[in-house]
């Protein structure tokens, strides 16, 4: 499958994009009976599209349906060969509800391989990715408290479900892997490391991986060794300090220890399968880096043999960018509030949110390119707006050439999005406003009316 580049601009818009990385044909297997004009591919455009648009309305989905881009590559069906396409959304509700997950699930995961083998360049070099986990609170409807449990204290329970989810995201790229998700609480929540290993168990190639202290245990690290991928995680200091006594301190080089990582008696208590003679081979660095004016010490542990310990400070200083990156996966996506009332449809929205992230990022990438920045020089809020004002200009009448055009805009506007270089720390405190509310703040769930 060819990726679309700055020479084909009229492929490299959202829809055409998507249209290109996940052809009608790569859903056609989900297409279960007489699905009319609701097919597996326009169904999961649609999904895609109401997050491209922060979160629009199930109306606003079949608008777009009726009158935008996809209008000329529906499924040939009665309806759209006599013109007679409702703007009622029941249809288009229902379809939602019936995708299969694993839908969502493929065009995902077909997006995020196509754009990452098309930046990869060096087959032999290893890709950084950027492990983080983070959580989302969910609407209180039956089945979601269930697949969710809401968090819990002396007082009661929350009102809110919340989800667990860990994130994987290409630290040259930004692209985002589908999110793993599980529970936060309950009797049997899933934690980080869990929700880590099934993330890394899906990838495809020897990489590099890059977390900070919540996944610097050995658990995580015996995993990704074992598939074959290095480490870089950063340790509390009082680990540091108990790994540090059992390492060789490396000759002429200070700051650095081999080491052969073995569990712990309380690594086994958390996890019994470890295998007995498990071990991670590796080395600990220990270094000063200055910050925003301030000293910092890093106690990392690393399996790459060959980086030095500021090679390798400089690298992880870059986690912090998974943190603007969920930033604009969640608040700038809205999809810290999934609207799904059901487990099923929680699935389908992040797995096809994340879809929506990397078609952005695409556009970023090109406009970055344009522009000779790196892509994370780019403000991804500015060009989503942008984006979102080309897919409305879009419709059933813009010919290829006027695509194109309006595309090449598209990338110009884009590469002037450049976010500035903070070099000194905010001179101001953080403050909220306090809002004065009419009401009191509810304590239990609202009243059920029967009919």
């Amino acid at each position: 499958m060819s990726i679309p580049d700055g020479s084909s601009a009229a492929t490299a818009a959202t829809f055409h994009l998507f249209h290109e990385l996940a052809p009608p044909e790569s859903l056609a297997e989900f297409d279960v009976g007489h699905s009319g004009i609701f097919s597996a591919w326009v169904v999961v455009w649609l999904m895609i599209f109401q997050r491209l648009q922060g979160g629009a309305s199930t109306s606003r989905a079949v608008a777009e349906l009726k009158l935008g881009a996809i209008s000329t590559m529906l499924p040939d069906c009665k309806r759209v060969r006599d013109g007679k396409i409702s703007v009622a959304t029941g249809g288009y509700c229902q379809a939602r509800s019936a995708l299969d997950p694993r839908a969502a699930d493929s065009v995902a995961d077909l997006i995020f391989a196509s754009l990452t083998s098309s930046a990869e360049g060096d087959q032999a070099a290893r890709r950084s990715f950027l492990l983080d986990g983070t959580t989302l609170s969910l609407e209180p409807h039956a089945e979601l408290l269930a697949a969710f449990p809401p968090a819990s204290n002396q007082n009661g329970a929350s009102r809110w479900p919340t989800l667990h989810m860990a994130v994987l995201h290409d630290l040259a790229t930004g692209c985002a892997m589908r999110p793993e998700i599980g529970t936060m609480y309950g009797p049997r929540p899933d934690s980080e490391v869990e929700l880590g290993k099934r993330l890394i168990a899906r990838l495809t190639r020897p990489s590099e991986l890059i977390a900070d202290r919540n996944f610097g245990i050995f658990a995580m690290a015996l995993s990704a060794t074992t598939l074959g991928h290095d480490v870089l995680f950063r340790l509390t200091e009082k680990r540091f300090g108990a790994m540090v006594r059992a390492a060789r301190p490396r000759p002429g080089k200070p700051g650095e220890w081999d080491l052969d990582w073995v569990p712990s008696r309380s690594d086994r208590r958390s996890d019994p399968s470890l295998p007995e003679d498990a071990v991670v081979r590796g080395r600990l660095i220990e270094v000063v880096t200055e910050y925003e004016g301030e000293t910092r010490t890093l106690w990392l542990f690393a399996t790459n043999a060959t980086s030095t310990p500021a090679e390798m400070a400089a690298r992880y200083a870059q986690r912090w960018d998974v943190e603007t990156d969920l930033k604009s996966l969640k608040s700038t996506l809205k999809l810290d509030r999934p609207s799904g009332r059901g487990e099923d449809m929680i699935r389908k929205e992040i797995a096809l949110g994340s879809a929506a992230y990397n078609l952005v990022i695409q556009v970023r990438r090109l406009a970055a390119a344009r522009a000779s920045v790196e892509p994370r020089r780019l403000s991804f809020k500015r060009i989503l707006d942008l984006t979102q004002a080309y897919c409305d200009g879009l419709n059933a009448a813009t010919g290829l050439e006027a695509a194109a055009s309006r595309f090449d805009r598209l990338l110009e506007a884009a590469a002037t999005c450049l976010l500035p270089v903070r070099r000194r720390r905010r001179s101001y405190p953080r403050e909220v406003a306090q809002r004065r509310r009419s009401y009191p703040a509810r304590r239990s769930p609202p009243p059920v009316h029967k009919n």
